[in-house]
């Protein structure tokens, strides 16, 4: 399993609980998991990190940007097209302004899907959004997991299943 992480996960992580200036043993852990092919992220989440100025800009520029996996593929765009048209046909469901921010190009979360989608490996996204059928306004990230059949788990739970220890 490789562990595709979401902006949200390293964002909440760098400015909440494991912010760099005492959570660093937490870094070395992630770059030490993206060496072993355990964990990496996607271009898009690179350039919303990058929108910031701030540490985790610092650290993602200087320690992790090998480990941002490129989205410029065809089958990537195909996945990212089909995942367009689903957005569309939830026009019943989600608000026009969800729908529209859901397809933004620069919205790194549609192609986190269509990076999972396209590669047919055992990719799990690692995000703090979570499931919500009643919400409206967000097309959240579990929500189009589940309706794809890929795997989705919060930060809690990747590091558990990778071993990490304080």
């Amino acid at each position: 399993m490789i562990y595709l992480i979401d902006s949200n996960t390293f964002m909440t992580a760098a400015r909440t609980f494991y912010s760099f200036d005492y959570g660093s043993k937490f870094w070395d852990f992630i770059k030490e998991q993206a060496k072993n092919n355990a964990l990496a992220s996607i271009d898009k989440v690179f350039e919303e990190i990058n929108k910031g100025n701030d540490v985790l800009k610092d650290w993602a520029n200087e320690e992790f940007s090998n480990y941002f996996l490129t989205t410029k593929e065809e089958s990537i765009f195909q996945k990212y097209a089909e995942l367009v048209r689903f957005a569309e046909n939830q026009g019943n469901h989600y608000t026009r302004n969800a729908i529209d921010e859901f397809m933004k190009e620069d919205n790194a979360d549609p192609w986190l899907i269509a990076y999972s989608l396209a590669k047919n490996k055992n990719y799990t996204i690692v995000t703090f959004e979570k499931a919500n059928e009643n919400r409206k306004n967000k097309i959240p990230i579990p929500n189009v997991c589940n309706y794809y059949k890929i795997k989705y788990c919060d930060l809690y739970e990747m590091l558990r299943n990778l071993n990490f220890r304080l």
